[in-house]
């Protein structure tokens, strides 16, 4: 449609000269010789300077985009193109169009068209709104001026960069997913039970060498000590136990989407991961998200509440683009002990992937609803994670 648009341009802008030429020669020839001569005068010097002129004040012409550099999901914002002239000639006919990433809505998808005067800033608003979390990207797809007749048109050299808007995810409250903290909690308490057992001094009663106190609401769960806990029949804390390096880690497995059916799925992944999340650093269980972008991967640690809501705030930058492995292969040489996978593309790539972290530990995979996750049905664990966040356990 574009094409046959420029087509339609050049044919009537071929047509106007010819009629032009036309009027001259019948005046030159058949009317008034001296009034031909001034047409033909005007037809040839005043497109002629009216071209001159306004490649000039083009190339005094700069363009620049201002953005907000992180919003929240479902925002209304402005992007403001902001056209700045040092030509001492006014502009004619500025015009640009904006182009968006499909999670970024255009309010107004016309062109932005303006004149201006000399020496002076211009500042033209376009209103959009932020559908989808993740990154979006803003940039310039057409511009150029034309000259003062409207005759041709001239490209503004030297256009910015797309600017990057970061579209923050939200961080639902799960309710449906206690069965999987469960069992992450029971993988991670058990192993951390196996190190004791294995590296604590023992006493001539061949009890474990640290001082213990009955659990009080507000202790963390992780330093309860299980198996004292069962013969005692009462829950028994650890007072001096050493901080476990056994983390759980969450590895996102997202890919860059133009569609808005994938996009929303995308959104779902990665809003449930981080809901979850929530639910393990409540619990007293440090973990490490893991998610890909630009090439390369990136671990964070997550402690405490106010680390996950920084990590949305990463992940809404992310372009996830990854370095060929669907999975963070760093994650293996690393003592997690349950691995979470939450991923939109459940296929044998990645399951032949998994496999070989599943050597490592209890490995989980979160497929979207309604998607062919069978080929993931060898994991320790499987479940779907619906629209609503709730979660139906695959594997019973």
């Amino acid at each position: 449609m574009n094409k046959l648009s420029a087509i339609l341009e050049r044919c009537k802008f071929l047509f106007e000269l010819i009629l032009m030429g036309l009027m001259a020669y019948v005046f030159t020839f058949y009317l008034d010789g001296d009034i031909g001569v001034v047409v033909w005068s005007f037809f040839i010097l005043a497109p002629l300077l009216s071209v001159l002129l306004s490649y000039y004040a083009s190339r005094k012409l700069k363009i620049s985009l201002d953005a907000p550099d992180y919003l929240a999901k479902g925002r209304e914002f402005s992007v403001n193109l902001v056209a700045e002239t040092t030509s001492e000639l006014p502009v004619p006919f500025l015009k640009c169009v904006l182009q968006s990433s499909a999670n970024v809505i255009q309010q107004d998808a016309r062109a932005i068209q303006s004149t201006m005067m000399p020496k002076g800033t211009l500042e033209i608003p376009d209103r959009m709104t932020a559908k989808y979390a993740g990154a979006a990207e803003i940039s310039i797809k057409e511009t150029g001026i034309s000259d003062y007749l409207g005759l041709f048109h001239f490209r503004i050299p030297g256009l910015p960069d797309a600017v990057r808007i970061g579209v923050i995810p939200d961080i639902p409250e799960i309710t449906s997913a206690g069965m999987m903290l469960h069992a992450v909690s029971d993988v991670i308490l058990t192993q951390d039970d196996e190190e004791e057992e294995s590296s604590a001094s023992f006493s001539a009663k061949s009890m474990p060498g640290y001082v213990h106190r009955e659990y009080v609401a507000g202790d963390n769960l992780r330093r309860i000590n299980w198996k004292m806990s069962a013969k005692r029949q009462k829950l028994m804390v650890r007072m001096d136990e050493a901080a476990s390096t056994t983390q759980p880690s969450l590895i996102l497995d997202l890919h860059p989407e133009n569609q808005e059916e994938d996009l929303k799925r995308r959104e779902i992944m990665m809003e449930g991961a981080l809901g979850f999340l929530i639910l393990l650093v409540r619990q007293g269980i440090p973990c490490t998200i893991r998610f890909a972008s630009s090439g390369n991967w990136k671990c964070l640690t997550l402690e405490q509440e106010n680390d996950v809501r920084n990590a949305a705030v990463e992940l809404a930058v992310a372009d996830f683009v990854n370095d060929s492995h669907r999975i963070d292969l760093t994650a293996m040489q690393e003592k997690s002990g349950a691995y979470l996978i939450y991923t939109t593309r459940p296929d044998v790539e990645l399951a032949m992937e998994l496999t070989d972290l599943k050597n490592k530990g209890y490995v989980c995979a979160v497929c979207p609803a309604e998607t062919q996750s069978a080929v993931l049905s060898e994991m320790d664990a499987l479940w779907e994670l619906g629209e609503d966040f709730a979660m139906q356990n695959l594997k019973k």
